[in-house]
């Protein structure tokens, strides 16, 4: 793709939707897709030169968009990412609907490429440390939705010939996370000097950074030769959570008690959750910065900043 290109993002106004808006609107234009509910508190946070909203709902959507001419579909919207819907079908399954419906619209205004966000729940029960040709195997109502939009977005761009790139996110973090995910959560009641039960925290996961996610999305943007495929995108460092835990209460000095054991773990508790992202990495060129220590460092004064300015941490929108 030798020309600039131009984006249209879904789901801008969640986590991982607004850290792609902000790392591609400071060389590119990104047109994000809302809606009038949408909760924009990350877009306000963030600089909005070169970002244009439109209303997803708006009936006129495609004339808007075909004066813009975007090239690239990322499409990052996706309802119900929380562990309490995962299992809601109904709620799940309306994102294949969305999906399809984004589908059908980019074929009709061009669009050349699309980057589409999957899950590592779409492997289903696994443990440690595994690569693409691991079978997927969803146990949840998100997963088996992730993988289903995976198939019917890979067929309709195999058709009709658009570039088509499907990332299997593992975990990630960092600022404007919501506060139901663990480190946030962990920051929180650090912050607030509370006591906090937990489970004994041993498992393992490959923690991958926000900026590092980002930076990876803008490596597909801009490679001009059909990679189409499916790639896990991980951080080739896995870290146990309690050590997570452990610098947390070292950097915030907390007088909270965390209390290790007191919870029972979930059943078919995964030890560990990592991706193997050889692939990824060899065909886009990446590697990460990934300096945990100060990244939580930075997670820590970001929140105590939001305290300071709301005597609380925003809660959010979904990812």
């Amino acid at each position: 793709m030798t020309t600039k290109p131009t984006i249209l993002l879904t789901g801008i106004s969640g986590f991982l939707g607004s850290a792609i808006a902000e790392k591609l609107s400071a060389k590119y234009t990104v047109i994000g897709l809302i809606r009038k509910s949408s909760n924009l508190w990350r877009l306000l946070e963030i600089n909005q030169n070169n970002i244009k909203l439109l209303d997803i709902e708006s009936p006129a959507l495609d004339i808007e968009l075909n004066k813009l001419k975007p090239n690239i579909l990322i499409h990052s919207a996706w309802n119900g990412v929380a562990a309490a819907d995962r299992e809601d079908w109904p709620g799940q399954i309306q994102n294949i609907e969305l999906t399809t419906n984004m589908l059908l619209l980019a074929k009709k205004i061009g669009i050349k490429k699309i980057i589409g966000l999957g899950s590592q729940a779409e492997y289903g029960d696994f443990e440690g440390k595994i690569d693409e040709s691991f079978l997927p195997n969803p146990l949840s109502a998100y997963g088996v939705s992730k993988l289903a939009t995976m198939h019917i977005a890979q067929t309709f761009c195999n058709i009709n010939n658009i570039e088509f790139i499907w990332l299997r996110l593992f975990p990630l973090y960092g600022e404007k996370e919501d506060l139901n995910w663990f480190i946030p959560m962990v920051i929180q009641n650090a912050l607030q000097n509370n006591s906090l039960n937990l489970t004994a925290c041993e498992q393992r996961y490959g923690y991958l950074h926000i900026t590092d996610f980002t930076k990876a999305i803008e490596q597909v943007v801009i490679n001009s030769s059909n990679t189409s495929g499916i790639y896990n995108l991980s951080s080739h460092f896995s870290i146990q959570l309690k050590s997570i835990v452990e610098l947390i209460i070292k950097e915030t000095k907390t007088s909270g008690h965390f209390n290790f054991g007191a919870l029972p773990y979930r059943p078919n508790q995964v030890m560990q959750m990592e991706g193997n992202s050889n692939k990824f990495y060899d065909t886009f060129n990446f590697s990460v910065t990934n300096n945990l220590e100060e990244n939580i460092s930075k997670l820590i004064k970001y929140y105590q900043s939001k305290y300071h300015q709301n005597n609380e941490i925003s809660s959010s929108s979904t990812k």
